[in-house]
C-alpha cells in the first residue's frame, strides 16, 4: 500500500502552519458566571469582521482542559494576539489560568490584554505586561483597540 500522498500531506501542512504566523488571535475570555455570560459574544463577531487575517476564539473558566490547550496551540502558532477578558470579582480562574501563565511566558506573542470588569488576582498576574495590560470597561474604547489590532499588518 505505501505513502505516497504523505509528501503531499506534509507540505501542506507547512504551507498551512506557515500561514497560521501570519495570522492573529482575537481571543475572548469570560470570567463572568455562566447564566449571565449568554450566547451572544458581541466583540468576537465584531473583531473577526474586521480582518481576513484574524482568528477569533473564546473560552471560559467552566470550558474543558482540552478546548484550553487547543486555545494554547492556536496562540503558538499565530504571529499576535489580542486578549479580551470579561470578569466578575470573585470568578475562579479555572482551565483559563493555565492559558494566561502560558501566555505571559511567551509575551512576544501578545499584542494587548484588556481586563473589562475587575479581578484582583488576574491584575496581580498580568501587572508585569506594563503598557501591553490595561483595564477598560468603555465598550467603544474597546472596538478601537481592537480595530488597531485588526489593521496591524505581519512582520513579513
Amino acid at each position: 500500500m505505501g505513502f505516497k500522498g504523505l509528501p503531499i500531506i506534509c507540505s501542506s501542512f507547512a504551507i498551512f502552519a506557515s500561514l497560521l504566523e501570519t495570522m492573529k488571535l482575537f481571543l475572548q475570555i469570560e470570567l463572568i458566571q455562566w447564566r449571565e455570560a449568554g450566547y451572544q459574544k458581541p466583540m468576537l463577531n465584531y473583531a473577526s469582521s474586521l480582518s481576513d487575517d484574524l482568528i477569533g476564539a473564546e473560552l471560559d473558566n467552566q470550558s474543558d482542559g482540552s478546548i484550553a490547550d487547543l486555545v494554547i496551540r492556536l496562540c503558538d502558532q499565530v504571529g499576535s494576539v489580542f486578549v479580551l477578558i470579561h470578569s466578575q470579582p470573585e470568578e475562579p480562574l479555572g482551565v483559563t489560568l493555565k492559558l494566561i501563565q502560558h501566555l505571559l511566558r511567551k509575551e512576544e506573542k501578545i499584542y494587548k490584554i484588556i481586563l473589562s470588569g475587575t479581578h484582583l488576582s488576574l491584575e496581580r498576574l498580568l501587572t508585569p505586561l506594563h503598557e501591553k495590560f490595561v483595564i477598560e470597561n468603555d465598550p467603544e474604547k474597546i472596538k478601537s483597540a481592537i480595530q488597531l489590532f485588526a489593521q496591524l499588518k505581519p512582520d513579513r
